[in-house]
């Protein structure tokens, strides 16, 4: 092992213990004490005058693979879940009485009858908590810190490739306003793909290792932890969207702009973006046109959020991209497929007589699938229905629930419109489980 090798992993290790030994004050902070110091910080990368949001938009471009355009739609969206006010209805939400995690209180989720020997409760987060996540959606590491510190977690994280710019300003600016709570978080980055020493090293002695990535990344890491340690994970996952046949009539340019939207969003490498759509067959509307309408949306999305433009990445994903469109213009002169794309800019849209085995479209890229009838969907896509994160839907009001429950029991975690699928609330069921109880463990007094 070389030297350096060597002082990374001291380093690693002195990290740790520098963290565990902040936890007594941050346990001693009342939990409302803490989410509003943390709203305040992330409010400011909201704050169009404030030097932390210019420095933010100044460096998540070339990180994150963004145009300035999208990263400034990206960094309003996710930090709309950062403030005062969306870190209460967390709180509120992922506990009768966030007073749970300042100490006793009698649970009131059992009933106030004495006589049933209702007992006293207190919700305890990690001693040490390590999240590693993955992947280029930035704004992920603020999340996984923002929910560590609200159960009073100290917390060494790891973000991912693409979001190493902002979970470092939220902590850099976290140590600014509050030094105690500063003190409790630790961002350190490396290769996760190569360095699987680092990441043993990181993991030791946690109580709570949180993962965020592709399935073999998460089973990389869980071979690492103890059984007695608490491990969460959220392994690959990917969006669909629904459209009923009654919402094809009339002008349909809203809806595709909404899906547009979703799926250009992130540049559509998020779990929360649609890859594939599932359109209920209409007798007046040809799926074909509805395609149309959303390549149309998708090519003025090209001019208003305007792709990543570093040359050695964009001619890199050009490449990738024109062979992938070269296999399917194979494919569409079968006639088993139809493809619309935009040439030199990087959106494609592909209409398939059945869900086959493409190879991976890089870029704002969309599969869409005719259906009778869309309840057929979950046993169209199988086992990867485990792999659902969001349903993006356009449906009739009255078929919403039915439409949820199905799906629900299929594997997804989350069914919302088309237009609120991008950025969840912070209070969301993060792959169907509160985020916040996911993280703590329970003491009671009887």
């Amino acid at each position: 092992m070389s030297v350096n090798r060597d002082a990374e992993l001291g380093q690693l290790s002195e990290t740790k213990v520098v963290l565990q030994q902040a936890r007594p004050g941050i346990l001693s902070r009342p939990v409302t004490e803490i989410a509003d110091v943390l709203g305040r910080v992330g409010e400011r990368f909201s704050d169009p005058g404030d030097q932390l949001r210019r420095t933010a938009l100044d460096k998540l471009p070339s990180e994150a693979k963004l145009s300035s355009e999208l990263a400034e739609v990206v960094l309003d969206g996710m930090a709309a879940g950062w403030t005062r006010e969306s870190l209460s209805k967390l709180l509120k939400n992922e506990f009768a009485d966030p007073a749970l995690l300042d100490g006793l209180v009698r649970d009131q989720q059992r009933g106030n009858d004495r006589s049933l020997s209702v007992p006293s409760v207190m919700a305890v987060g990690p001693t040490l908590c390590v999240q590693i996540s993955s992947g280029s959606v930035p704004g992920v590491g603020v999340n996984a810190l923002i929910r560590s510190l609200l159960v009073k977690a100290p917390t060494l994280i790891k973000p991912g490739a693409g979001d190493v710019v902002l979970t470092r300003l939220f902590a850099e600016a976290l140590r600014d306003a509050d030094t105690e709570l500063g003190s409790a978080v630790a961002v350190c980055y490396w290769s996760g793909e190569e360095d699987h020493e680092l990441t043993r090293q990181a993991v030791a002695g946690a109580d709570a290792v949180v993962v965020y990535g592709s399935d073999e990344s998460v089973l990389s890491v869980r071979g690492m932890v103890p059984a007695s340690c608490r491990f969460i994970a959220y392994h690959h996952r990917f969006g669909v969207g629904i459209v009923g046949r009654e919402k094809l009539k009339g002008s349909m340019t809203h809806l595709a702009n909404q899906v547009a939207r979703a799926v250009a969003m992130f540049e559509n490498r998020g779990c929360v973006c649609p890859q594939i759509l599932f359109v209920e067959r209409n007798g007046d509307v040809k799926v074909e046109a509805f395609a149309h309408f959303i390549a149309e949306s998708l090519e003025r999305l090209a001019s208003e959020w305007p792709s990543h433009v570093e040359p050695e990445f964009a001619d890199q994903e050009s490449v990738v991209l024109r062979q992938v469109r070269d296999t399917i213009e194979i494919q569409q002169a079968a006639g088993s497929v139809s493809m619309l794309h935009g040439g030199l800019e990087n959106w494609t849209v592909v209409s398939e007589l059945d869900l086959l085995q493409l190879p991976f479209l890089p870029g704002r890229s969309l599969r869409l699938r005719t259906v009778e009838n869309l309840e057929d969907v979950p046993s169209l896509l199988g086992e990867a229905c485990r792999h659902i994160q969001s349903v993006g839907y356009a449906v009739a009001e009255d078929r919403v629930n039915d439409l949820a429950v199905l799906f629900g029991r299929a594997g997804a975690s989350r069914v919302v419109p088309f237009d609120g699928m991008s950025f969840p609330p912070a209070w969301w069921l993060h792959d169907g489980q509160g985020p916040l109880r996911a993280l703590v463990g329970w003491v009671e007094v009887q």
